[in-house]
């Protein structure tokens, strides 16, 4: 990994003397949710979880305050774990994104069976009020078929544009081993209206970002390779389709070689993403082991450049 370090260090005292631009990450504008402090908890020693294997649904994770720590770190003990009684409603969740006034979004997902999701729900974005700190159905979107054996799952992915204030959303509904109808959904925070889509594109990780051109993209991973895409997205919430572009691939890289990217962020100027297998079959998160890969971009060969993954 030593080679991977010095070739960031060396792009990014290039990018910083020579002033060019580098792909990068909208400036966040996500609030803390009002009714975290309502309850009494300090917003800054606390998280929103879908991944406690006692839970159904969200849960709010509360950690044990510690003596010169600002901020919770993996190893910080629980204090306790809350859950609003409206928080299962959806049974299991994945994704979890935030808006400028602390309103949670998040996707259900089905984990090892359907018992606890209801097929017609797969495709709902549902959402967690600031202030109260309800749970309820903010968005349903159409299916290109319904969920079955062969594919169980719809919604994905989900991203909060700082920007522009939309959110995207990608859904594999519909889709099969031989046919791909996923789509790609941008929608209007305010009007919950779909401003645009994207066809017959199976995708899961989905972040907003800052192109070397200074200009907006949505970056997705796709889910039947290894591959992110990025498309430039209009101020009216279009997404513009000839701009469509490849930014990277996962292939070959990592202790599987053949990762999907489940969840993309950018950090300054680095692409931090995390990789996973995905068969469109239902399997337990402990079987599916994450990597992280952390690229930056590389202005001279106008390529992504992969720094770690651990």
């Amino acid at each position: 990994m030593n080679n991977l370090y010095t070739n960031f260090v060396f792009c990014f005292l290039f990018l910083t003397i020579s002033g060019i631009k580098a792909q990068q990450e909208i400036k966040p504008c996500q609030q803390e949710p009002a009714f975290i402090r309502t309850l009494g908890y300090d917003p800054l020693w606390t998280g929103m979880s879908t991944s406690e294997k006692t839970a159904i649904g969200i849960s709010l994770i509360v950690f044990e305050k510690q003596a010169g720590k600002s901020f919770p770190t993996a190893q910080t003990p629980k204090q306790t774990v809350y859950q609003h009684p409206s928080w299962k409603m959806a049974g299991y969740l994945s994704t979890i994104t935030f808006d400028f006034k602390g309103n949670i979004y998040t996707i259900p997902a089905p984990l090892i069976s359907m018992l606890y999701n209801k097929t017609e729900k797969l495709n709902t974005i549902y959402a967690i009020d600031a202030n109260t700190g309800e749970m309820s159905e903010w968005k349903s979107l159409p299916f290109a078929a319904k969920p079955s054996n062969k594919n169980p799952f719809g919604l994905l992915g989900i991203s909060y544009d700082c920007s522009g204030h939309f959110l995207a959303a990608a859904t594999v509904a519909g889709s099969d081993r031989y046919n791909e109808k996923g789509e790609i959904y941008l929608i209007d925070v305010a009007t919950q209206k779909v401003t645009d889509k994207l066809k017959n594109i199976d995708a899961m990780g989905l972040s907003f970002g800052i192109d070397e051109a200074g200009k907006k993209r949505l970056y997705f991973g796709k889910t039947r390779t290894g591959d992110i895409y990025s498309v430039l997205i209009a101020t009216n919430g279009t997404m513009l389709k000839n701009s469509v572009r490849k930014e990277l691939s996962l292939e070959g890289y990592g202790p599987r070689g053949d990762d999907k990217a489940r969840k993309i962020k950018f950090n300054g100027n680095q692409l931090v993403v995390s990789g996973t297998a995905f068969h469109y079959n239902l399997q337990a998160s402990s079987e599916k082991p994450e990597t992280v890969y952390t690229f930056i971009w590389l202005p001279k060969q106008k390529k992504w450049g992969l720094i770690d993954y651990q």
